[in-house]
């Protein structure tokens, strides 16, 4: 094999280990300012043997300001900032708001939520998949404390060292699977992206 194959041969091939896709991630992450995607969001509900799917936008903007707006089948709006989160319903006027818990790992390996997981996970790649026409590996991620999750799946983009698709694992059983679409990032975001604009008449849930 002359020198130059041999030098395509390397740069063709697949991580030995997650933690090359981890490190990739991380450093992915640290570049990381404004984010803007659609996502699909498909939840399975094992117990009613039940699948729901939800599209609408995500956006995030570092550090820890997140808002979802969901288009289908029910429009809604989630903002996350300053640890705490809102959801409002338009339809009903009705808003719901708390502390954040596990909202943010919707986002997990995106920005921070890509510093760390080493510790926070036991990490192991099981594979590589085509998600439409983006090579990806296939990172499963298991939680080294009890959570919200028992087990976190990303499809990270090859190209990009970016989720393009992730599925959280509840201890129920319950799945949300995440797929983004048209991610760009360091794009410009509206000074009032992360602000939600209430009717005078709106219900508070706590």
């Amino acid at each position: 094999m002359t020198a130059t194959l041999l030098l395509l041969a390397l740069v063709a091939a697949p991580p030995a280990d997650a933690g090359v896709v981890l490190k990739s991630l991380e450093d992915a992450g640290r570049a990381l300012k404004t984010m803007r995607a659609s996502f699909v969001e498909t939840k399975l509900t094992v117990l009613l043997d039940e699948k729901t799917e939800s599209r609408g936008q995500v956006l995030m903007q570092i550090p820890g300001r997140f808002r979802y707006e969901y288009k289908l089948p029910q429009e809604s709006a989630m903002v996350i900032k300053d640890g705490q989160f809102a959801r409002y319903f338009p339809k009903s006027k009705q808003v719901f708001r708390g502390a954040a818990k596990g909202e943010a790992d919707l986002l997990v390996g995106f920005g921070p939520g890509a510093s760390g997981l080493g510790k926070k996970y036991e990490a192991s790649l099981v594979g590589e998949e085509s998600i439409g026409s983006i090579a990806t590996y296939v990172l499963d991620l298991k939680p080294r404390q009890p959570g919200l999750f028992t087990g976190i799946r990303l499809w990270v983009d090859k190209a990009r060292s970016m989720p393009v698709q992730t599925r959280l694992t509840e201890p129920t059983g319950d799945q949300t699977t995440i797929r983004f679409e048209g991610v760009v990032v360091n794009g410009g975001l509206a000074s009032d992206a992360f602000e939600l604009k209430l009717p005078k008449d709106v219900v508070e849930v706590r």
